[in-house]
């Protein structure tokens, strides 16, 4: 089995240490270097292609919002997860929105960053449901238009591809929106692909944000 590779972005030296310390405890894990500006992860990101990175969000140089922008619109397969001391941090928001994977915070025990390195390299998101809506009513700005009918917002959505749009956007799981739409999980991860790939979206956590910023939810 291949291993998957994990690079730390922060500017903590000793938190650097204990991640690596931990990734390389792993088996199926191989660490993939560090950097400790915004700037010097994304250089970093473009080098190594590592599948995930821990991204601290406030570092000098340029932050981790920014460098997970950067990311992101580089095309890099690389999953962030970013790293935080508060939950509740509108800077976690803008991390999320950029296409960030989720978050998770420092003083997390080693067995959940293991666990979230693995649920984000599967595609998923490091995010529980209450968390990512709290986040979106704090932070997000419904659209003037809001509330425009569905069929524009996603009307490049197969009618199947807005059912499983909806249940993506409710932070349902995959087996749970396997079981909601009566398709193996295989086809629930193949549909949910199509729909980030055809609204420009990078992770499931932007789909609730599209979906409480275009007005078709309430949360």
């Amino acid at each position: 089995m291949r291993q998957v590779r994990v690079a730390v972005v922060d500017d903590q030296p000793l938190f650097v240490s204990g991640m690596q310390m931990l990734i390389e405890s792993q088996p199926d894990l191989q660490f993939a270097g560090s950097a400790g500006t915004g700037r010097g992860g994304v250089d970093l990101v473009a080098r190594e292609a590592p599948d995930v990175v821990l991204m601290d969000i406030r570092m000098p140089v340029m932050d981790g919002i920014e460098a997970t922008r950067l990311i992101v619109a580089s095309g890099s397969a690389t999953r962030v997860i970013v790293l935080t001391t508060f939950q509740r941090d509108e800077a976690v928001f803008r991390a999320i929105r950029t296409g960030a994977s989720g978050f998770i915070t420092k003083d997390a025990t080693p067995e959940f960053i293991l666990a979230a390195i693995g649920t984000v390299h599967a595609g998923q998101s490091v995010l529980a449901p209450a968390a990512t809506f709290d986040l979106v009513k704090r932070y997000a700005t419904p659209r003037v238009d809001a509330g425009r009918p569905l069929e524009v917002a996603i009307a490049a959505l197969t009618p199947r591809e807005r059912e499983i749009f909806l249940l993506v956007a409710r932070g349902l799981s995959n087996a749970e929106i396997a079981s909601a739409a009566f398709v193996s999980e295989a086809t629930s991860k193949t549909h949910i692909r199509s729909i980030l790939s055809k609204l420009g979206l990078q992770s499931r956590i932007q789909v609730v944000v599209f979906a409480y910023e275009n007005g078709l939810l309430e949360y």
